[in-house]
């Protein structure tokens, strides 16, 4: 009796399945394939080299080898599953996710903390505020403008020197949310479709002070660049998304004494995040999360007097659910 096969990567159930494995298992096949058939060829000593001899059921080894990660990509799903989401949660208020992964996934939950940005809605208009997701350039890790309000400037430091960037690049997120575009797509057309997209099922879209793109957006040719204009200038891949998804272990409720210490300009150490989230399972395809108490943030907005404006419904706290069964 032929013994069991032994897999190209060995996995535990619930075990993550990463690029670096995938592509792998891809490899594998391919040389496993090329070897069976070289052995079977030379093994056929009866007829002369036939046209087919190199293919295996009427299969070269390309096809074959695309026919059966068909079928694994239809049977992973099946035994492995990941599901994200970025919420608005209200204290009080049970959201209500469907992650439709048919089993009680574990769950975790990051808060997303505000940072200070230039939001850019116009050539010459440009706002300093703190908000939870930015687009920017390479060439803006520290962005400086007029302060709007008069006397002097205002610096934003989108990515300070002595910490390890928070950022995804643009292009990644795009093939993330499957937004479809040709090189004749203008930038700011890819932009309105990528926020269509991010503001779909199962995230809820955030208020419009909360999400912004940088000064870099409107200067040069404006926003009517084309994709391919971007790529033979060199700095498609120098477009970033940027956003600070953050968690501590849930510490008691911090003092008001604790949140009145003075915090340094692009640190949130020494506060709570998420602060006290509840998490429920009401069944195998839906998860209830809850904010226990309003959230707690350090004392930025009311001591920051850079010129930076406060952003609406800092009662609520925005997250990043993440879940994998």
């Amino acid at each position: 009796m032929a013994s069991t096969p032994a897999p190209y990567i060995s996995q535990n159930p619930g075990d993550l399945i990463t690029a670096q494995n995938w592509n792998q298992v891809q490899v594998d096949i391919k040389e496993d394939i090329a070897s069976q058939i070289q052995t079977a060829v030379g093994n056929i000593k009866s007829v002369d080299h036939a046209t087919n001899a190199d293919m295996l059921g009427g299969q070269t080894p390309d096809q074959l080898t695309d026919s059966i990660l068909k079928k694994a990509e239809e049977i992973l799903p099946q035994r492995t599953g990941y599901f994200r989401s970025f919420n608005r949660l209200e204290t009080g208020t049970e959201k209500i996710i469907k992650h439709g992964l048919k089993s009680f996934p574990l769950v975790d939950v990051y808060q997303l903390d505000y940072f200070q940005a230039i939001c850019s809605k116009g050539e010459s208009d440009n706002t300093p505020i703190w908000v939870n997701f930015f687009l920017y350039n390479t060439s803006e890790r520290t962005i400086t403008i007029k302060n709007p309000a008069g006397g002097g400037s205002v610096k934003a430091v989108i990515e300070p020197s002595d910490q390890q960037p928070f950022r995804v690049q643009f292009s990644d997120l795009l093939t993330l949310y499957q937004v479809q575009y040709t090189d004749t797509t203008t930038l700011d057309d890819l932009e309105t479709d990528f926020w269509t997209a991010f503001w779909g099922a199962p995230n809820d879209e955030f208020d419009a002070d909360q999400y912004c793109h940088s000064p870099w957006f409107e200067k040069c040719c404006g926003e009517k660049r084309t994709v391919k204009q971007l790529k033979d200038g060199g700095v498609w891949d120098d477009i970033w998304f940027k956003m600070i998804p953050r968690k501590t272990i849930n510490y008691p409720t911090p003092s008001t004494a604790a949140l009145s210490q003075p915090v340094p300009p692009n640190s949130f150490d020494g506060t709570v995040a998420p602060t006290q989230i509840q998490v429920e399972h009401h069944d195998f395809d839906t998860v209830g999360i809850k904010l226990l108490l309003d959230p707690v943030y350090p004392q930025l907005f009311n001591a920051d007097k850079s010129g930076f404006s406060v952003p609406d419904n800092v009662k609520e706290l925005k997250v990043m659910v993440l879940m994998k069964v």
